[in-house]
């Protein structure tokens, strides 16, 4: 579960930081809706992670 969060939490945030880096290189219109999803979910997971350290 540890490694899933933190897998989880690492690459979601970087993609929701890179994504919007590739999308203006294609000259495409940024998802920021779906950045704005990814970013907050890796956010809960390194909470999650931070908050339940000592159960696991």
């Amino acid at each position: 579960m540890k490694k899933l969060l933190s897998w989880g939490g690492v690459g979601l945030l970087t993609t929701a930081l890179l994504d919007p880096v590739l999308y203006s290189m294609l000259e495409q219109p940024v998802p920021w809706g779906r950045d704005l999803v990814m970013a907050a979910t890796g956010i809960g997971c390194l909470y999650l992670l931070i908050k339940l350290r000592n159960s696991f």
